[in-house]
């Protein structure tokens, strides 16, 4: 069975980052998956594999052919943004970005990622008006029981859309009240030392 949530190694150092449960964990979390075409999905794996050899030109026109497909199928542009930022195509990964909420508007990741592009790119109004709709999601997310095992991923997103947002002080509390739930976690440690340009400098300049 082809696996529909694969997604590149960069992303994936990228999440690890941040611990984002991005386009991967989300789809994981929901009761019933998309039904994405097949043939889309076929595209874009075969893109992601072009990735990882760098091609590229030649993983853009598949994603495009995924797109084609299935106009409901939002990974392509995940990985699409991956390039552009590679490229520092900052303003077609921001077009990505915003395509992938646009597609999935329950994503809470997807709203802090392409605020942190938005912040990027100097547009700190749009880029709060995105941070606060990923908290407003994570804060549904928290109160629903039947995503009790993501909860404690959901209040470390959200505090790091708190700090984003300009909220360090309260982000940085719920950091350290995660800390005292979770003592043998070390990531948190280092959440608690970077402040917001860390991470917009971390995650989209890859520096």
């Amino acid at each position: 069975m082809i696996d529909n949530l694969k997604i590149t190694k960069g992303i994936k150092l990228i999440i690890s980052l941040l611990i984002f449960i991005t386009i991967l964990q989300s789809c994981k979390g929901q009761s019933e998956k998309p039904n994405y075409n097949p043939k889309a999905i076929e595209f874009n794996n075969k893109a992601v594999q072009l990735m990882q050899q760098m091609e590229y030109d030649s993983a853009l026109i598949l994603f495009y052919k995924a797109i084609e497909i299935d106009k409901n199928y939002y990974l392509p542009y995940s990985n699409m943004a991956e390039i552009y930022l590679i490229r520092k195509q900052f303003d077609k990964a921001l077009q990505a970005s915003d395509k992938v909420v646009e597609i999935k508007p329950d994503l809470a990741e997807g709203w802090t990622f392409a605020g942190m592009l938005y912040d990027r790119q100097g547009d700190t109004l749009t880029a709060k008006k995105y941070y606060n709709k990923s908290i407003e999601i994570f804060d549904t997310r928290i109160n629903n029981p039947e995503k009790k095992k993501d909860l404690t991923a959901n209040r470390l997103n959200r505090a790091i859309s708190l700090i984003l947002l300009g909220q360090e002080a309260e982000g940085k509390d719920e950091l350290e009240k995660l800390k005292t739930e979770n003592p043998d976690d070390l990531k948190i440690d280092e959440f608690l030392k970077i402040n917001k340009q860390d991470y917009i400098r971390q995650l989209i300049d890859n520096k």
